[in-house]
Order: structure tokens, then C-alpha cells, then sequence
């Protein structure tokens, strides 16, 4: 097991598939990383040297918001869009769903919490 930005990661992972288990790199950014340093999507973690790992770990901090930096940032937007009384914050405010979804037979479970 490796640890990359606060995250715990498995050796036996192919590296693309490996830096998506960390909150805030998708397919498009692990993607991005791998072209940008120069590496294989398809080597495997364990075969990365340290200054690689280095590489990729400046990468991230520095042109991503990953991890509490990313869930902090997204609950201040909710936060933000309540206190403007938009129509998502209005949603988010009584627990609905924000992107159209239906109601009449989804979301029961949140609906009984309140």
C-alpha cells in the first residue's frame, strides 16, 4: 500500500485507475497527471520511483483542490446558494434532489428523515 495525498492506494493498481481513488481526480485528471509527467496509464504503482510519486503529488496540490480542500469548497457553494435563496439552495435546503429528478417515488428515504 502506497499513500498519495492522504489517501491510502494499492500497489497492484494500474496507476490511471489507481489516482482515481482519490477525492477530487476523475478519469479526465488521472488522464491528464499520467500525460503531463510523461507515464504510462498502464504502469502499475509499485513500479513508480519516489521522485515520480514526488512529481505527481506537487502536480496535484498545485493545479487541483483535492481531498478537505474540495469538500470544503463544495459545502461553501451549497452553503452560498442557500443564503442567495436560489432555486438549488431552496432544493438543498429541505434535503430534495437538485438536478430534476423526479420526487413522487424517489427520495422517500430522505423525505421520512424529515
Amino acid at each position: 500500500m502506497v499513500y498519495l495525498l492522504n489517501t491510502e492506494i494499492s500497489d497492484k493498481k494500474v496507476l490511471k485507475v489507481a489516482l482515481q481513488n482519490i477525492f477530487g481526480i476523475g478519469k479526465f485528471q488521472a488522464n491528464k497527471i499520467c500525460i503531463y509527467l510523461g507515464i504510462s496509464a498502464v504502469t502499475k504503482v509499485r513500479q513508480l520511483t519516489p521522485e515520480i510519486k514526488n512529481k505527481i503529488i506537487i502536480y496535484a496540490e498545485t493545479n487541483l483542490k483535492l481531498g478537505d480542500e474540495l469538500k470544503q469548497y463544495l459545502t461553501q457553494q451549497t452553503e452560498n446558494q442557500m443564503r442567495i435563496r436560489c432555486y438549488k439552495g431552496q432544493r438543498a435546503k429541505f434535503k430534495l434532489p437538485r438536478r430534476g429528478q423526479r420526487t413522487h417515488t424517489n427520495s422517500r428515504t430522505v423525505k421520512k428523515l424529515k
